[in-house]
């Protein structure tokens, strides 16, 4: 029988960007270093949850501007996102995750459906990002931007920060894991 998969969740508000894009990323590196077999990654949003309403598409190219924007980004950082549909994060998926990362503050505690306050029993596996980040600052959301060059400073932050601090995920992930 094969073993589990650890599950690492990266969570933004609508999940259409940041989340999206760092998971595929991060699923690239782990693949790359042929850890794929132990870990399994995926997104999720705050929208759509605790009586929120769910974004207003479900993928990044269904929002024209904004697709416009970051698609060529990333191309160029061979991220493919074309098959993800927005889900929102549940209790089912907080109690499988071994880490649940949060894009920015916002999602990590500051809303009103934040991480922290709907998952309070999950609180020692939520992490904010920015924990990743040089200066811990947050993954700006580029909500409705169709400024190529903010797509670039975000896609590039997140694969960057995911780049340098690969055993900092995996670590976060292994001291949650069941």
């Amino acid at each position: 029988m094969e073993p589990m998969k650890k599950l690492i969740v990266f969570v933004c508000n609508g999940n259409i960007h940041r989340s999206v894009i760092a998971a595929a990323f991060f699923t690239n590196i782990l693949e790359e270093l042929g850890l794929d077999t132990q870990y399994q990654v995926e997104s999720y949003g705050l929208q759509g949850t605790l009586g929120t309403p769910p974004p207003l598409h479900k993928k990044l190219k269904e929002y024209p501007k904004e697709w416009s924007a970051a698609a060529p980004i990333l191309h160029e950082f061979d991220i493919n996102i074309d098959h993800h549909s927005y889900q929102k994060i549940t209790p089912a998926v907080a109690q499988k995750a071994a880490v649940i990362i949060a894009m920015d503050t916002k999602t990590y505690s500051a809303a009103p459906n934040a991480l922290l306050k709907q998952f309070p029993n999950a609180a020692q596996k939520i992490h904010s990002f920015s924990e990743l980040t040089p200066g811990h600052k947050d993954i700006t959301d580029p909500l409705t931007s169709g400024s190529q060059q903010l797509h670039r400073n975000i896609i590039g932050a997140i694969c960057s920060t995911l780049l340098k601090n690969t055993d900092g995920v995996l670590r976060m992930c292994n001291a949650h894991a069941k």
